[in-house]
């Protein structure tokens, strides 16, 4: 089995880690193409810009003041937003959630179910 990729230099400590943890276990498949490293890369990005938006949160609270002084809804929120839609997207596209592992299950050299009906 070949080593899986290097993070991109430019990804952060955060989404470097995340990086490192998932691409073990996708490289464990040995069924990628180059475009899942992709999605890879876009769920590594966005990890860790909810990891910043969710320690902004707690810092600052869900409201912050705006520039003319008034409490307005902390930036934070949208950012997190934002990221957990795009990590739910790859995480499904990537097989990391368990519904997309069942509906596109690894192939393996065992017999299952339906090999012996065939046979």
């Amino acid at each position: 089995m070949a080593r899986a990729p290097k993070p991109p230099v430019y990804l952060n400590d955060i989404a470097a880690e995340q990086w490192k943890s998932k691409a073990k276990i996708l490289n464990e498949r040995e069924d990628l193409s180059p475009a899942d490293w992709n999605n890879l890369e876009l769920y590594c990005v966005n990890y860790a810009i909810y990891r910043k938006a969710v320690a902004d949160i707690e810092l600052r609270g869900f409201a912050v003041e705006g520039s003319r002084g008034a409490a307005t809804s902390n930036p934070s929120l949208k950012a997190k937003a934002d990221a957990e839609k795009i990590m739910i997207k790859m995480s499904s596209l990537l097989g990391f959630d368990p519904v997309s592992r069942r509906r596109n299950p690894i192939e393996s050299d065992e017999p299952d179910d339906l090999d012996v009906l065939i046979a």
